[in-house]
């Protein structure tokens, strides 16, 4: 019997998560050791390249792009401008400044590593509940004035 194709939606969702699995998540493992270590284990908010515009200077001619990433701390929203490419990706540059990309290549929102830090305890000792973890960030974030744009 022929199976039917996936979906187009269904399909972007494999990629992706290929993306992630085989590329993204490898790729920052030591990043993020090197991280955890620099910033006593999530304790101090650093920045490993303090230098950003010359550690992630293009390498080569590829093409590059310019993303306004809205970042998500435990106490405001801030709006940050990098420019990325092939020998800089924007997941690679974010996790430098303290931040976990929300999707692999281009992504519109990050979140601060040390609020992950806390949902992942939270969800270690409750029953995991994504949807009102969310709706519960964009309620607290909202009564402070800031409105995610994105879903």
């Amino acid at each position: 019997s022929i199976l039917p194709s996936p979906s187009k939606g269904r399909q972007k969702k494999m990629n992706q998560w290929r993306r992630w699995t085989n590329e993204v998540i490898p790729s920052l493992i030591a990043p993020y050791l090197t991280y955890l270590r620099k910033s006593t284990s999530l304790r101090d908010r650093i920045e490993l390249q303090p230098d950003g515009v010359a550690t992630f200077q293009c390498k080569s001619s590829c093409r590059r792009r310019v993303l306004d990433i809205t970042c998500i701390l435990f106490n405001h929203i801030e709006i940050l401008r990098i420019e990325c490419c092939t020998c800089a990706p924007a997941p690679l540059q974010l996790l430098s400044r303290g931040y976990f990309a929300c999707a692999p290549i281009a992504p519109s929102l990050a979140v601060d590593l040390q609020l992950l830090e806390l949902v992942k305890t939270l969800f270690v000792h409750t029953t995991p509940n994504t949807t009102a973890w969310c709706e519960t960030l964009e309620v607290f974030l909202a009564g402070r004035g800031y409105h995610l744009t994105t879903k």
